[in-house]
């Protein structure tokens, strides 16, 4: 999958993407994101902080609001421009990059925290970009990652059957359904040759990590009930988030 046509799907993606972010913003989960990021960051000073792959902002407008200084980075044109977007709406001022392969941004030692959410799954190098991470962070900086087995469905056949059925008692309670079944099969094909889709997550992860040099790896996997909505704890069960923080 080469790297253009990757970024044209996520580029297809944007509008939705952001419109999940405005109800995020404008409901209970920004608050529950809130106190799940202050308990994992565990300081008050304010911050050197890398949102990567910033998507609309989300992350990116909280912490920003907690009063850390934000890049964010995303290789997606349409996305980075949902989240200046929302950020001038938020009355916050982050630093965007768009980066590409073309890109030069290397940025060794500089960041107190890295963080992404929903983003590790989407890598096509992962142990690369892991690595590149360990370097930019600054000696005792932390890297933050929330994930999920978004697309443990396409490689395990039962599971699939079973989100199958949880999608179905979801839409019931009123989880959205998207007209847009031609993206969602892209996006489908382009997870199939992502690694992470095959991957025993987060115990990879904490391998990885390890190897790398993090310590002080911490997992947790218990704060879907306060980031979903009835029908998301529905349909999302078998795919319980998980979080992992390591560090440097």
């Amino acid at each position: 999958m080469n790297e253009v046509k990757h970024r044209i799907y996520w580029d297809k993606s944007a509008k939705i993407y952001d419109g999940i972010i405005q109800e995020e913003l404008n409901g209970f989960k920004k608050e529950a994101w809130e106190k799940i990021l202050q308990a994992r960051i565990a300081e008050d000073r304010p911050l050197q902080i890398l949102d990567v792959g910033t998507g609309p902002g989300f992350f990116t407008i909280i912490l920003s609001q907690m009063g850390h200084h934000v890049t964010a980075l995303d290789f997606s044109e349409d996305m980075i421009s949902s989240a200046k977007k929302n950020a001038d709406s938020a009355g916050v001022k982050p630093q965007f990059i768009h980066v590409t392969s073309d890109t030069s941004f290397n940025p060794e030692n500089t960041f107190d925290i890295i963080i992404s959410r929903n983003v590790t799954w989407t890598l096509h190098q992962p142990e690369k970009v892991y690595s590149d991470w360990y370097r930019w962070l600054k000696k005792d900086g932390k890297l933050i990652i929330f994930d999920a087995n978004w697309n443990i469905s396409l490689a395990n056949k039962i599971h699939g059957e079973i989100y199958q059925r949880d999608i179905k008692k979801a839409i019931q309670l009123g989880f959205p359904q998207y007209d847009e079944e031609e993206l969602f099969s892209e996006g489908d094909e382009i997870a199939k040759h992502l690694p992470l889709t095959f991957a025993m997550r987060p115990e990879w992860d904490r391998a990885i990590l390890f190897q790398l040099g993090f310590h002080n790896i911490q997992i947790e996997q218990d704060f879907d009930d306060l980031i979903y909505s009835k029908a998301e704890k529905i349909a999302y069960r078998s795919i319980p988030s998980f979080s992992i923080v390591g560090t440097k």
